[in-house]
């Protein structure tokens, strides 16, 4: 379903509906949990505005069991960014820095998987991140997961070395990588989850952030009512030795990969260009 911008903004005009997204930038919160911090409010009251924050995708919905958990999606909100304060940025500076600082800033959690990493248990110990987000991307289901799989040399901008080759093998088992050649490279994961043109998963060390362990999960979901429009949902968990800035740059590397490079390489066809050459193939 395509971003209504409109319910965008009849979500923000509310003050509550404002104070339920501050909330939930400290984590995912369970609809009683919400409820608590609005005592004057009844908890249909509640459930009210977290209907219209979910209408207008600024909070995902995920159920465990029993229990309703509220995400905060910061797309939408970086989406009004993009098309409001960013062209008049000379103009309005200070609101346009504010607003930037407000969407960098969220916390999202991480999907269910019906897979448990043999490491999970290491998730016990030391700090747990969790970061969820989705954006509709106006380009098929397949162009999508192609790009995000096998065709991810070209358009990926975080490498450690500007020339550096990354490779996806698609299987279960199969690596992600980046080749420098002869031998040398950095590796980022193992594939441990794959469902052809849907969802994958995978695990890793975390080896860009150092310190601590990755549980990646990456899915595409199909419009039913353009061929053409997918959302692409990218959902993280990593725990262990976390500082705050480094949680930070995640979630704006995340954020910066879907709006930015992705979108750009399949709906524009802008590949990652090394920097002082040419741009890369994808083969």
């Amino acid at each position: 379903m395509k971003l209504d911008l409109e319910h965008v903004w009849k979500a923000l005009a509310s003050p509550v509906r404002r104070q339920i997204l501050d909330l939930l930038q400290r984590g995912p919160m369970g609809t009683g949990q919400v409820t608590e911090y609005f005592p004057d409010l009844s908890r249909y009251a509640v459930m009210q505005h977290l209907g219209v924050l979910e209408e207008a995708n600024l909070i995902l919905v995920r159920r465990e069991g029993r229990n309703r958990y509220n995400y905060l999606n910061p797309v939408p909100l970086r989406m009004i960014y993009e098309r409001w304060v960013n062209p008049h940025a000379d103009r309005a500076a200070g609101t346009a820095l504010q607003l930037k600082a407000f969407a960098e800033k969220q916390h999202q959690g991480a999907e269910t998987m019906p897979f448990i990493d043999p490491s999970a248990g290491a998730m016990q110990a030391g700090k747990i991140v969790k970061i969820e987000t989705e954006v509709t991307i106006e380009a098929p289901a397949a162009t999508v997961f192609d790009a995000i799989t096998i065709g991810m040399d070209s358009w990926w901008p975080h490498r450690f070395r500007p020339n550096g080759r990354m490779v996806f093998e698609p299987f279960v088992g199969g690596r992600c990588l980046e080749d420098w050649g002869e031998g040398a490279g950095a590796y980022h994961g193992i594939i441990v989850w794959w469902e052809p043109g849907k969802k994958f998963a995978s695990s890793g060390p975390g080896v860009m952030y150092r310190g601590f362990n990755c549980y990646d999960v990456q899915t595409v979901i199909p419009d039913a009512e353009n061929p053409d429009r997918c959302i692409y949902r990218k959902s993280t968990t990593f725990w262990g030795d976390v500082p705050e800035e480094t949680e930070r740059l995640f979630q704006k590397g995340a954020r910066g990969l879907m709006e930015g490079a992705l979108k750009n390489y399949v709906e524009k066809g802008i590949c990652y260009a090394v920097p002082g050459g040419s741009t890369t193939s994808g083969e």
